[in-house]
């Protein structure tokens, strides 16, 4: 019996146009069902699509194992599958070796299928597109590549704002699985418009339009596959492009192939308009939704904070109306979060300095984009977030205290002014100490830095 997923996809994809070029003969395997797991370790998966990309192209002439039963499948999608080597070497490739990580990116589509479904129909593009990002990050919202992409749809920063993505120190749409996907589809519709192929299409979407558009010149050609045939593009665009028509062959009939798709769902979440800056820990204490979830929601707050102005948040269903009424009023409330620069001293460190402002330590980590393992001490400047109420007494604290350091055995007017923020002209002033002045252990010298905690710093 013919598994439903496969006769329903074909069913999307009898749109598929008549005079089409027939679709490869590929050799599905007969190895054991994967193992079928939505997690995955997403740099590893990175690194796994790179050395694919050039193994395709070295495997194309492969030999065919004679004994493998070959399978003609109908060109029974939305975007015609042209037959080339290549996309039979890349079917074998995910078909065997990467097996598992492939399996695991399909079972990971289908939290994503029905938003990237919309997103394409509404700029009338083809269902096919949705599986793209197989190839790119693995449907990880986090995911980044060494040249800096970032996101689902693995947007470079220039790209993602010139089609209306924030990326700054607040937030970095890339990782907003809704909007760098409205994104992604308003950029491929572009590319499409420039080449009106979809194999040259998705290969200015790997390494640009402007290189696309010089090889086609530079050969004489009109397709992408003279390119691939003259070398003519980047090696890893050279396996890009097949390895996107397989994850299409793969996805229209999974069951041969020994493949499983999840089944779509709709998202159990949404977005509610609050007025920032506010943070996710306190929105997470309001609604009563664990932080880990609403971090996991919102990838695309770099600080855990909703940045100041007229901002969204996601949040499960269940807590949307909560957060909703009560979405005006958190600013005048103690969730008013200001941001200042604060330098650590000698005895400080991020727990203590978290414990005394009544936030986390995994807050300031997030705030300051650092990892545990980060190392930070005496000297360093990192921001912090004060509520409202407590931050006139945070700041007069701050200016009135002064800080002194006892010198001990090896210390230099240098390395005491670099462990407390200061430059050393700047202590020699603080302590009325000439150019000429030594110090000795057990001196106590004034290390208060000139502005120790600072409203608004950025």
């Amino acid at each position: 019996m013919r598994n439903t997923a496969m006769l329903s996809m074909v069913a999307l994809y009898a749109v598929a146009c008549a005079s089409s070029a027939p679709a490869p003969k590929v050799l599905p395997t007969a190895a054991a069902a994967p193992k079928v797991s939505s997690q995955i370790d997403a740099d590893e998966y990175r690194r796994e699509l790179e050395a694919a990309y050039a193994q395709i192209v070295a495997r194309a002439n492969d030999k065919v194992p004679a004994n493998a039963p070959a399978v003609d499948l109908e060109a029974a999608a939305s975007i015609p599958i042209p037959q080339h080597r290549t996309i039979d070497a890349a079917v074998r490739l995910f078909s065997v070796d990467m097996k598992d990580s492939i399996q695991t990116s399909l079972i990971r589509s289908a939290r994503y299928k029905k938003l990237i479904d919309k997103a394409l129909a509404d700029q009338n593009l083809p269902k096919g597109l949705a599986y793209l990002p197989v190839i790119e990050s693995a449907y990880v919202p986090t995911l980044t590549s060494t040249a800096g992409a970032h996101g689902i749809w693995q947007f470079m920063p220039e790209t993602a704002r010139e089609y209306g993505l924030r990326v700054d120190w607040w937030v970095d749409e890339r990782a907003d699985p809704e909007r760098s996907t409205r994104a992604a589809a308003a950029y491929l519709k572009d590319l499409y418009r420039m080449f009106d192929d979809w194999a040259l299409t998705v290969a200015a979407y790997n390494c640009g339009p402007g290189r696309v558009k010089r090889s086609l010149a530079e050969n004489g050609a009109t397709t992408f596959w003279e390119l691939q045939e003259n070398a003519a593009l980047p090696k890893e665009t050279r396996g890009y492009v097949p390895t996107f028509f397989a994850t299409l062959l793969i996805a229209s009939d999974p069951q041969t192939y020994g493949f499983t798709l999840g089944k779509a769902t709709d998202l159990d979440e949404k977005r509610v308009d609050v007025r920032g800056p506010v943070s996710l820990q306190y929105i997470s204490e309001a609604v009563g939704v664990d932080p880990e979830v609403l971090r996991a929601l919102n990838p695309s707050l770099r600080r855990g904070v909703v940045p100041p102005g007229r901002a969204s948040v996601v949040v499960p269903s269940k807590a949307a109306e909560t957060l909703a009424a009560r979405a005006d009023t958190l600013r005048q409330e103690d969730a008013y979060v200001q941001f200042c620069s604060f330098t650590l001293r000698d005895g400080d460190n991020v727990k203590r300095l978290a414990r005394k402002l009544g936030t986390t330590p995994e807050t300031l980590l997030a705030i300051n984009d650092l990892d545990e393992a980060a190392r930070v001490g005496a000297g360093d400047t990192i921001y912090v977030p004060v509520r409202a109420r407590e931050l006139g007494a945070l700041l007069a604290h701050s200016d009135d205290e002064e800080f002194y350091y006892a010198v001990r055995k090896g210390d230099t007017l240098y390395s005491i002014a670099k462990k407390n923020g200061l430059s050393v002209a700047e202590l020699r002033e603080l302590n009325d100490l000439s150019k000429s002045a030594t110090i000795h252990k057990g001196q106590r010298l004034r290390v208060s830095a000139p502005r120790t905690l600072t409203a608004g710093g950025m």
